[in-house]
């Protein structure tokens, strides 16, 4: 597979776990924490591909949300207020994955943070 189909493959899956994450978080039968974990996973999975994609050498950095953000906007790949979105979404996804869950039950916003990822993957997907 030529690498830009490997990528459109990969963005097809992510966009799939972001659609998932706003049918859960608009479905009262499920905890909004399953929503938050299924968007920090598509954002994870996303800033990783974007990494790749811009050929960033991310040798040395720990893959997970925070560390890659960081990378990118220090290679100018992304900007100071995309920076400042991820490091809330990250906040909220931990938050969920940590067994927080009443900083991850208002539905409103976790709606309004999958929301934003959505822009963001859509701004940054070539």
């Amino acid at each position: 597979i030529h690498k830009t189909e490997k990528y459109q493959v990969k963005i097809d899956i992510i966009s799939d776990f972001l659609l998932q994450a706003i049918e859960l978080s608009s479905n009262n039968k499920f905890h909004p924490v399953a929503a938050a974990i299924l968007m920090g996973a598509a954002l994870e999975e996303f800033l990783k591909k974007l990494a790749e994609q811009k050929d960033i050498d991310m040798t040395g950095i720990k893959l997970t949300i925070d560390p890659i953000s960081k990378k990118l906007y220090e290679e100018k790949v992304i900007n100071k207020q995309d920076l400042k979105d991820i490091t809330s979404w990250a906040g909220i996804r931990n938050d969920a994955t940590h067994g927080n869950f009443e900083n991850v039950n208002d539905r409103t916003r976790i709606q309004n943070s999958i929301e934003g990822v959505n822009l963001f993957m859509r701004k940054y997907t070539l």
